[in-house]
């Protein structure tokens, strides 16, 4: 792990992180799923809050979501019953949105600190896929 773990995010909580990407924001949308599908990650479903909140008659810059779900991690918590209370963190998702500064920023859990206060089988996987994280939003990164 040695690309997000010594990266400064613009904004960054234990769990949170934010940067800012060097792509725009549908080509950041598109090189994350692309970079998630090379190792294993299939996306479920793309919340495009944008859409979503038009719809409910609020305007909200570019903004989407991405669910990513890779089944042989998903499976070792979910087959777990002492980890399976994890399940709420799954799908690990992704944020890409855009900033009135016109940059777009990507937001992501911190599964490396998380995986830290966790146990057993879900440490495990959560240090997994902060590695995984690693390969998929690096390469994005400003």
């Amino acid at each position: 792990m040695l690309g997000l773990s010594s990266c400064q995010p613009q904004n960054e909580t234990t769990i949170l992180s934010e940067r800012e990407s060097r792509l725009d924001f549908e080509q950041t949308v598109e090189q994350l799923q692309a970079n998630a599908a090379e190792l294993g990650y299939v996306v479920p479903i793309v919340h495009d809050m944008q859409a979503n909140m038009l719809k409910a008659g609020v305007e909200v810059a570019p903004a989407k979501i991405i669910e990513l779900c890779h089944g042989g991690r998903a499976k070792e918590i979910l087959t777990s019953d002492y980890d399976r209370f994890n399940m709420s963190m799954l799908p690990c998702r992704v944020a890409v949105y855009e900033k009135e500064d016109g940059l777009t920023y990507i937001s992501w859990t911190n599964y490396d600190q998380f995986s830290q206060l966790e146990h057993g089988v879900s440490m495990a996987v959560f240090r997994q896929v902060a590695d995984d994280y690693d390969e998929i939003i690096t390469p994005l990164l400003k």
